[in-house]
């Protein structure tokens, strides 16, 4: 059951991509939504999971459409964690208080409440997710 969320989940995060801008909007401030999920979540039925798959593609089609979406990714479940001046190697991704990061979107917004009021509709708070909403500056090339 684990397998089928996580690869219903993937298959979600293909519409991530395929929503996303590839122009960033001028005169628009940028926002990282860090979006977390239970790392031991089991869903109820397979019908929740696909009513939350189907929302999620809404979502992001969405954000696409309105160009609020500058790019989204939907990271793997597996990794490793590098950590500390010894750089211990830990063979599973981060995980802190239960949850870890399963994706990661760019979003335009003209401030952090508009940015909130587009994270408030996020469907990972159906299965008890959370975002972080951070604003961010593109340093590269700098």
């Amino acid at each position: 059951m684990k397998k089928y969320v996580f690869l219903s989940i993937a298959f979600a995060a293909l519409a991530f991509s395929s929503f996303a801008q590839q122009v960033v909007n001028p005169g628009k401030t940028q926002f990282l939504f860090i979006i977390r999920f239970k790392a031991d979540f089991k869903p109820s039925s397979d019908e929740a999971v696909k009513a939350n798959i189907k929302k999620w593609q809404e979502y992001m089609g969405e954000l696409g459409k309105s160009g609020k979406l500058a790019s989204g990714y939907r990271v793997a479940s597996d990794g490793l964690t590098i950590s500390g001046t010894g750089k211990s190697l830990k063979s599973e991704p981060y995980v802190t208080d239960g949850d870890q990061v399963s994706s990661i979107l760019v979003i335009n917004a003209e401030s952090m409440d508009a940015a909130k009021a587009i994270a408030d509709k996020c469907p990972v708070f159906e299965f008890g997710g959370s975002v972080e909403v951070r604003p961010v500056m593109n340093t590269a090339g700098q």
